[in-house]
């Protein structure tokens, strides 16, 4: 039995798509609390341990109660401060995994048997002792609802059956090797009661109005504009929370949520803003603070690849060098992301993944050469500048959300940097709905969109490369199919997490042929920034102390964050 340490874990299965969440967590605001004092710096007047922080996830509009686990979209913090799952992938620090509900786990028969040892003491929040039942029931209950949103199904549902070996064993066996769905199972599966949850009917519709779980906090008050989860006196972890909870507010915009930001009436936030430090740390120099979270995911110009003229190697490669990515760093994302790798990997966080021979490898800019590649391909600039190949000019259309002003600016960039080395470049905005319909169906040329990692590069390169994971079934949006690659990541698949050097070779053979095709173009590693005053509470994340992604919305971060933070005074 492997205990649970902060140690490396080479993979687990391909992440769900964040899209939807950072997004509402950059786009929205929310309507104002009532701040205690009134000011910048103003503190809690309440005695530290009956502190309530004032936290806003990007929800706008009125809350609709939904503490259902399973569901798309259960209210923010329901999954981790509520229910937990039995480890923790921390992605903020590479191969760092923390027990939860679970303090072992041991695979067998080559990936096919999965056994975890479960904290035992743990109690729920009615009181009732939690054991390897509840878990066992919690697998069970997904494996035959496919329509709960767990984990477990992430990917397709591999999972045969489920046995409660004693109170504090659980073996899962699977029809597959499951090593690369650790983190699915494990991080991302939300344990429920057994003895609550069998009574449920519609265990995929059900709001679930009286929570029980065993996370550091429990369900309070509940209005439209906010709610409260106040701490859990019976939690496992001793002398956590410290926090009496947390008040999550909704706001009528992102304006709005500025402001009650900078006036001192929000504790922490994942609001975007174009000059943090001017908008909101100056408001109050000692306690304001934020942390720019870069190891999420890789903003990227998306060619499909099975439509002209974007399917020419030439087309892609010419276009991947005719970007100058500091310039629309700077002036459409406000300078706030980061180079991005030509390998589509998050660095540093993966440093260790990079092959010997792309250890220096950056994206290039040079006008001068993405010319030279398409005359060499045979294209041939026009009268009008533009090039042109078998009567064909060489157009493209790149699809962006209407209203997403950031990826719209970077589309003006883009149009005038290809427009140099004769590549006419044109955006087309549209609804959301639009976009992802675009995406599902393949009705687009190209399309400007992020690729998602996990706790290891196996997530990023599964997620956008397998040729498995086409639309609609996952982030492929680009349609590759390369065979040498699908190859690598079912190597991985096959492989114990603790055989990292066998991981890394496979790794590197996708990096050779992402090197080679050029299937995404990388824009920017896109960053998320967390806010958060020190005047109420301390204990947050930090560069030397990357416990947890600061995020508030980002789940079961935000509840290993919360149950970590002291009030002050």
């Amino acid at each position: 039995m492997r205990p649970l340490t902060g140690r490396r874990l080479p993979g687990a299965l391909a992440a769900a798509a964040l899209a939807l969440s950072l997004t509402a967590a950059c786009s929205a605001g929310g309507g104002p609390p009532v701040a205690a004092g009134g000011g910048a710096s103003a503190k809690s007047s309440a005695p530290a341990s009956a502190r309530i922080l004032n936290v806003h996830t990007g929800g706008s509009g009125q809350f609709t109660p939904n503490y259902n686990p399973f569901t798309p979209a259960p209210l923010p913090g329901v999954q981790g401060m509520i229910y937990e799952p039995l480890m923790f992938f921390n992605q903020a620090r590479s191969g760092d995994v923390q027990p939860q509900l679970a303090t072992a786990y041991r695979f067998a028969d080559g990936g096919r048997t999965l056994t975890f040892t479960l904290r035992e003491g743990v109690k729920w929040s009615d009181g009732e002792p939690f054991t390897a039942d509840d878990v066992a029931y919690s697998f069970t209950l997904a494996k035959d609802n496919p329509k709960l949103n767990s984990g477990i199904n992430s990917g397709g549902n591999v999972l045969a059956s489920v046995t409660a070996a004693d109170p504090t064993h659980v073996t899962l066996k699977f029809t597959r090797p499951a090593y690369t769905r650790l983190w699915n199972i494990a991080g991302q599966s939300w344990i429920v009661p057994r003895h609550v949850w069998e009574k449920i009917k519609d265990p995929a519709g059900d709001t679930n109005d009286h929570p029980v779980g065993t996370g550091p906090f429990v369900l309070g008050t509940f209005a439209p504009q906010s709610y409260v989860f106040k701490r859990n006196p019976l939690y496992w972890e001793p002398g956590k929370p410290k926090i009496a909870g947390l008040r999550f507010w909704s706001f009528n915009g992102g304006d709005a949520a500025t402001t009650a930001l900078a006036a001192g009436q929000l504790d922490w936030t994942g609001l975007f803003m174009p000059d943090p430090d001017k908008q909101y740390v100056a408001k109050d120099p000692a306690h304001n603070k934020y942390k720019n979270e870069s190891f999420l995911y890789v903003t990227n110009l998306v060619p499909n690849l099975t439509k002209a003229p974007l399917d020419d190697l030439a087309v892609r490669q010419a276009i991947n060098v005719a970007l100058d990515r500091k310039k629309i760093i700077e002036l459409a994302f406000a300078g706030l992301g980061t180079m991005p790798s030509p390998l589509e990997l998050v660095l540093p966080q993966y440093q260790d993944y990079v092959s010997p021979k792309y250890a220096g490898a950056q994206v290039e800019y040079d006008p001068g050469k993405a010319r030279g590649i398409l005359e060499q391909a045979g294209y041939r600039r026009g009268s009008d500048g533009v090039y042109a190949k078998d009567g064909k000019r060489l157009s493209i259309t790149c699809t962006v959300v209407s209203g997403w002003t950031d990826y719209i600016s970077a589309m003006q960039v883009i149009k005038q940097e290809l427009k140099d080395v004769g590549i006419e470049f044109a955006a087309k905005e549209v609804s959301f709905n639009a976009f992802t319909a675009a995406q599902t169906s393949g009705d687009f040329q190209m399309q400007i969109w992020n690729g998602y990692g996990g706790p290891s590069p196996y997530y990023m390169y599964n997620n956008i490369l397998n040729s498995e994971n086409v639309p609609p079934l996952a982030q492929n949006q680009a349609r590759w199919k390369n065979a040498e690659v699908d190859a690598a990541l079912e190597a991985i698949a096959q492989t114990p997490p603790e055989d990292t050097d066998a991981i890394k070779q496979q790794i590197h053979r996708i990096q050779d042929q992402v090197m080679a095709q050029v299937p995404y173009i990388p824009i920017q590693q896109s960053s998320a920034l967390a806010e958060f005053r020190t005047v109420n509470a301390t204990g947050w994340p930090s560069e030397e102390n990357p416990y947890a992604l600061a995020l508030p919305f980002y789940t079961p971060d935000g509840a290993i964050v919360a149950k970590n933070l002291v009030p002050t005074g």
